[in-house]
């Protein structure tokens, strides 16, 4: 896990605007997205989830933004375990669920601060 936490983190976030499609974006882009998450890329696998969650671009599809949450999560994406947290303490596109959010978010934090003392990662938890 910690070799997947590691590969996540080696490169800096793209910046917020870059999740999601821009309306006037060719659709090509999941595509492209899609093969890049087969190669095991977890930002495209995060981005993808994002994208069938907002539904910028795409038809809003939770269920399929679970999937690619999921994946990204398996990896060590901590975005996507609060977003899997999010969705479960809502309800939207799973069944609700406090103790599954719940235990997304201690995943996260436990990663997060894992990585802080390990010096991967500031702000967390200041």
């Amino acid at each position: 896990m910690l070799q997947k936490i590691r590969r996540f983190f080696a490169d800096p976030p793209e910046p917020a605007d870059a999740r999601v499609p821009k309306e006037n974006e060719p659709e090509p882009l999941i595509p492209r997205l899609e093969s890049e998450a087969a190669e095991g890329n977890v930002e495209a696998m995060f981005r993808l989830g994002s994208i069938y969650f907002s539904g910028v671009g795409v038809p809003r599809d939770p269920g399929h933004a679970k999937e690619w949450f999921e994946k990204a999560a398996a990896e060590g994406n901590t975005a996507a375990m609060r977003n899997l947290a999010g969705m479960y303490a809502s309800g939207d596109g799973v069944e609700k669920d406090p103790d599954r959010a719940k235990e997304w978010l201690k995943k996260a934090e436990d990663i997060d601060i894992m990585l802080k003392a390990m010096g991967l990662v500031w702000g967390v938890g200041e």
